[in-house]
């Protein structure tokens, strides 16, 4: 396993701020434009992995606790809690993804009309499975273009 923690210093601080001895957070590392839309090329340089920020999506673990087991409603509250407790480090550092919950096929048409990559669908009360599972669904907007 590769060690980016030189890289991703924003992240590297905010994660070294969390109020735990130990965390397994799901996430993905993002640069954001001013327009709050992501850049992924900027990823690639030097400059935009140490401005990336982690848009958390599940925890799987906090201070030895397997969250894995526990119905996905009950890993956003641990992980939500978590991350409430901002310092400066955090609040630049991690940003809770949002969850919305209703009609999956409108809400990903409404994220397909705002230019999003496509969304991920959890199945309400699921467990952290690795891996490929029915109860995530990926879901690509087919007109999407990285800039």
């Amino acid at each position: 396993m590769s060690d980016y923690s030189s890289a991703f210093t924003r992240i590297r601080d905010a994660v070294a701020a969390l109020p735990v001895d130990s965390a397994v957070i799901d996430g993905e590392a993002v640069l954001m434009r001013r327009d709050n839309t992501f850049d992924f090329e900027g990823l690639r340089s030097r400059q935009g992995q140490a401005e990336a920020i982690l848009v958390a999506y599940d925890i799987m673990e906090a201070d030895g606790q397997d969250m894995r087991p526990e119905p996905l409603e009950e890993r956003r509250k641990r992980l939500a809690k978590l991350l409430s407790r901002k310092t400066k480090a955090m609040r630049e550092g991690i940003q809770l993804s949002e969850a919305i919950t209703g009609d999956g096929g409108l809400i990903f048409r409404h994220a397909c009309g705002l230019g999003f990559e496509g969304i991920v669908s959890k199945r309400i009360g699921s467990r952290y499975v690795s891996g490929r599972t029915r109860a995530w669904l990926k879901t690509k907007n087919p007109e999407f273009e990285r800039p």
